[in-house]
């Protein structure tokens, strides 16, 4: 699975299609979100990405020393995408967050 680590407490796993986060859902414990990218709200998002210094969200896309805050929580969900992206090169169009 294509997985990120957002916080000591939440993990977040990119999904291409439907049918595969659909299967994949079985096997997770926690499952707090599970939607499609487009449907994932400012709420939702702000419940588990982590809060930065100065009142912003974490931009994972940065290094831990050289530290800018994004302004919304959407903004810093999708540097973690990105991130992911980065990563593995596996685009996202569903997304599930599970607690740790």
């Amino acid at each position: 699975m294509n997985a990120f680590k957002l916080s000591p407490y939440y993990r977040l796993y990119a999904f291409s299609d439907y049918q595969s986060m659909k299967a994949a859902l079985p096997y997770m414990q926690r499952v707090v979100l599970a939607k499609s990218l487009q449907d994932v709200e400012e709420a939702d998002a702000r419940r588990v990405v982590s809060r930065g210094r100065g009142g912003g969200y974490k931009n994972y896309l940065e290094p831990f020393g050289s530290y800018q805050a994004k302004g919304s929580g959407i903004q810093s969900l999708v540097t973690a995408l990105q991130a992911l992206y980065k990563s593995n090169s596996y685009s996202a169009r569903y997304i599930v967050v599970e607690r740790c």
